[in-house]
């Protein structure tokens, strides 16, 4: 039972932060093979669901808000109209281009779908590269298997070096 939590817990933290499963699968002394099968297993099945997931959230949202807002209480629909005022005023009076804003722009135009694949899983995280993928790439229908290649890449890549200095 302690060996079977042991890959769950694995395969659930690759699936959220890919690069940092290596050290904590180490931590849990299982061997080069088993982290490299569990890291890859926890990243790419993390990555599908967090696209799919991503995909129907987008496309739910934009169906079912007229309905829910229909149901709304009269109170909530007066305070929400409120703080979209506020908001929209907010919004016009501030900045249009903050840095962040600059980065993810620069790295989108630069970069395009290179850029969120190979960074995703080392630094971006699982779940954003997702979010990013289905945002912009959702009609690439390339980006799926580069993402899992890069997923698959950078695993090796992350046993590779931390199985030199971590494992024994």
């Amino acid at each position: 039972m302690e060996y079977i939590l042991k890959f769950a817990s694995v395969i659930m933290v690759a699936s959220i932060k890919y690069f940092w499963a290596t050290p904590y699968s180490f931590g849990l002394s299982l061997t080069i093979w088993e982290t490299l099968l569990f890291i890859q297993a926890g990243g790419i099945l993390g990555f599908l669901f967090y696209y799919y997931f991503f995909g129907f959230l987008f496309k739910e949202i934009k169906l079912l808000w007229p309905i829910v807002y229909s149901f709304t209480p009269v109170l909530f629909k007066v305070r929400f109209e409120m703080w979209l005022i506020r908001h929209r005023l907010k919004r016009n009076n501030s900045r249009k281009f903050t840095h962040r804003n600059k980065i993810i722009v620069k790295m989108r135009q630069r970069f395009g779908i290179w850029g969120i694949v190979i960074l995703s899983p080392v630094i971006l995280s699982i779940p954003v590269g997702a979010l990013l993928g289905n945002k912009y790439f959702k009609h690439n229908h390339h980006f799926i298997p580069y993402m899992i290649l890069s997923i698959v890449i950078w695993g090796v890549v992350s046993v590779t070096l931390f199985g030199t200095f971590m494992h024994p």
